[in-house]
C-alpha cells in the first residue's frame, strides 16, 4: 500500500478490525445456538431456527474476512500490496454498516434499535474514519 497511514486512519482501521472480530465471534456464538436471537436478525426468537443458524455462519466468517482486509487498511499486513482494492472495500462495508445502522433502529425490538443499532453505528464511523486522507503540506509563502 502506497499511500502514508495517518496515526488517526490507523488506529480507526485497527478498530474497525476489532469491531468486526468481536461481531464475528457473536454471529458463530448465534450459529452454534446461543440465545441472543433477540438482538439479531429481527428478534424473532432467542435461539435461531437452522436457516438462520446457517446465515450467522455465513455472516461470522464474512466478518473474519473484514477484518483482515481491515488489518491490511491500517497497515499491519499486506504492505506491498495494491491500496485500491481494500479502500473500495472500506468504503462498502462503510456503506454497509450505515444501512445495517438505519435497519436496527427500525427494528422492533429494543435490543436491535438501542444495543445492536448503536453498536453498528460505531463499527460505520471507524469505517469512515479508517478513509481520512492524510493531510497535505501547507505550502509557505516565500
Amino acid at each position: 500500500m502506497n499511500a502514508t497511514i495517518t496515526p488517526v486512519r490507523r488506529w480507526a482501521a485497527r478498530g474497525a478490525a476489532v469491531f468486526c472480530v468481536a461481531f464475528a465471534l457473536f454471529q458463530l456464538a448465534l450459529a452454534l445456538g446461543a440465545p441472543f436471537g433477540q438482538v439479531a436478525w429481527g428478534g424473532s426468537s432467542a435461539v435461531l431456527p437452522a436457516a438462520l443458524r446457517w446465515s450467522s455462519a455465513g455472516a461470522g466468517v464474512y466478518l473474519l474476512v473484514a477484518a483482515a482486509i481491515m488489518a491490511v487498511r491500517a497497515g499491519d499486513w499486506g504492505r506491498a500490496l495494491p491500496g485500491l482494492p481494500f479502500v473500495i472495500f472500506n468504503v462498502f462495508l462503510a456503506a454497509q454498516l450505515f444501512l445495517n445502522t438505519l435497519a436496527n433502529l427500525a427494528a422492533q425490538t429494543e435490543g436491535e434499535r438501542v444495543g445492536m443499532g448503536a453498536a453498528s453505528a460505531v463499527g460505520c464511523g471507524l469505517c469512515l474514519l479508517a478513509l481520512k486522507p492524510a493531510r497535505r503540506p501547507r505550502s509557505t509563502p516565500p
